[in-house]
């Protein structure tokens, strides 16, 4: 059920009024974009090279093969900073506008899939249950920028749908 407030305009979920887009408070700042998206390419990128260097490789891991190792594994404790930064911020306001929340939560899904699964993957003693989550890792890992694409597309759908519903 939806709800409006004095002015007409439909309420959020914690009952205060629907800000307009450009200062809607789930926005992230110029900053927060650089540092969320430059953290998930450079993390999408090491993880492609530890893939390829992996698979590809029947003779052995090539030398070049530990520097991206080093990279992907360093950059966990920022990559659960961002997603503790997003939980705490971006998807609650988010949430609390009703904007975009399918695709948010596909992305948090598998942002948080991506954290356990490394973890497990890097700590885990039995081989078997080791290789089961590398793979859910790696599946994460490739749905993860299609799943920023949506959520992006989706974000610019729901902006322009307030900025037209607000000038008629």
């Amino acid at each position: 059920m939806q709800q409006f407030g004095a002015n007409g305009r439909q309420k959020g979920l914690l009952s205060a009024p629907v800000p307009q887009a450009a200062t809607r408070p789930s926005r992230l700042s110029v900053i927060a974009h650089f540092v969320v998206v430059g953290a998930l390419c450079l993390s999408f990128v090491s993880g492609v090279a530890l893939w390829y260097g992996e698979t590809t490789a029947p003779e052995g891991p090539p030398p070049w093969l530990h520097g991206w190792r080093v990279l992907h594994g360093s950059l966990n404790p920022l990559l659960c900073a961002i997603f503790g930064y997003l939980c705490a911020q971006h998807i609650r306001y988010g949430w609390a506008l009703r904007a975009n929340w399918v695709s948010g939560l596909v992305m948090e899904i598998l942002f948080l899939g991506l954290i356990v699964t490394g973890l497990v993957s890097y700590y885990a003693g039995a081989e078997a249950f080791r290789n089961t989550c590398l793979w859910l890792h790696r599946l994460a890992g490739a749905g993860l920028p299609a799943a920023l694409l949506a959520h992006w597309l989706a974000g610019r759908r729901w902006v322009k749908k307030i900025l037209n519903s607000s000038c008629n």
